[in-house]
C-alpha cells in the first residue's frame, strides 16, 4: 500500500509546540510565573495566528476548505465510524476539522483576552491600560473561563484520539511523521513557510508584549 505525505512540517510542529505551550501556560499561571507566561503567549499566539493563515494559503491538507464540513457530513461520519466502516482521508475527518477549528478559536480568544486582562496588582497585559478597568476585569474572567472550556474540548480531543486506536485507527503517528497509506498526495507546500512565518511573527509579538 503506498505511503504518501498528508502533514506539513509545520502542521506537525505547531501541532506539538501547541500542546506543551499550553500546558507551560498553564503551570506559569498557576504557579504566578506571569512574566515567563507572557513570553510563551507570543509564542502561543504566533503560532495560531499562522495555523489559521495555513488554512486558508498553506497545504491542502491543512485548508479548512477540505475538512469544514456540514452536519451532514459529520453525521455520515459520526454513522461510518460506529459502524466500523470509516477509512481515513489525506486530511482531518468531518467531525476532527470542526474539534481543530474549536481549538483555534478558543485559543485566539484565549490569546486576545490575556492581553487586556489585569488584576490590578501583579498582572497587567499589554492592552490592560487602553480600556477601564471594568472591560480588564471582564477579559480576565473571560480568560480563565475560555482556558477551562479550552482543557474540556481538549480532553475531548483525546479521548476520540484513543476511541480511534481502539478500532485501529492511528490518527497520533501521521501527525508525528506526517505520513498515512492508501490515500491520495495532497498539494503541499514547504512547512518551511509556516514555520518562518511564526518565528517573526513570534519575534514581533515577543518585543511588543515585552
Amino acid at each position: 500500500m503506498q505511503r504518501v505525505k498528508i502533514w506539513d512540517s509545520f502542521v506537525r510542529l505547531s501541532h506539538w509546540l501547541m500542546v506543551i505551550l499550553i500546558v507551560l501556560m498553564w503551570y506559569t499561571a498557576e504557579e504566578g510565573l506571569m512574566e515567563r507566561h507572557l513570553q510563551l503567549a507570543g509564542l502561543l499566539g504566533a503560532l495560531v495566528i499562522t495555523r489559521i493563515l495555513w488554512g486558508f494559503w498553506g497545504s491542502e491538507s491543512a485548508r479548512f476548505s477540505r475538512f469544514v464540513k456540514g452536519p451532514k457530513a459529520v453525521a455520515e461520519h459520526l454513522s461510518e465510524f460506529k459502524a466500523g466502516k470509516y477509512q481515513p482521508s489525506n486530511t482531518h475527518n468531518a467531525a476532527g476539522g470542526w474539534a481543530v477549528v474549536a481549538l483555534l478559536i478558543l485559543l485566539l480568544i484565549q490569546f486576545g483576552t490575556g492581553l487586556f486582562s489585569s488584576d490590578d496588582i501583579f498582572f497587567s497585559g499589554p492592552l490592560a491600560s487602553s480600556v477601564s478597568s471594568e472591560v480588564s476585569e471582564l477579559a480576565g474572567e473571560v480568560h480563565e473561563t475560555i482556558f477551562n472550556v479550552l482543557a474540556a474540548v481538549a480532553i475531548l480531543h483525546i479521548i476520540a484520539i484513543v476511541l480511534y486506536r481502539i478500532r485501529g485507527i492511528n490518527l497520533i503517528s501521521a501527525m508525528v511523521h506526517g505520513y498515512r497509506e492508501g490515500v491520495s498526495a495532497p498539494k503541499l507546500v514547504s512547512g518551511l513557510v509556516g514555520i518562518i512565518a511564526a518565528a517573526v511573527i513570534a519575534a514581533a509579538l515577543f518585543f511588543w508584549i515585552n
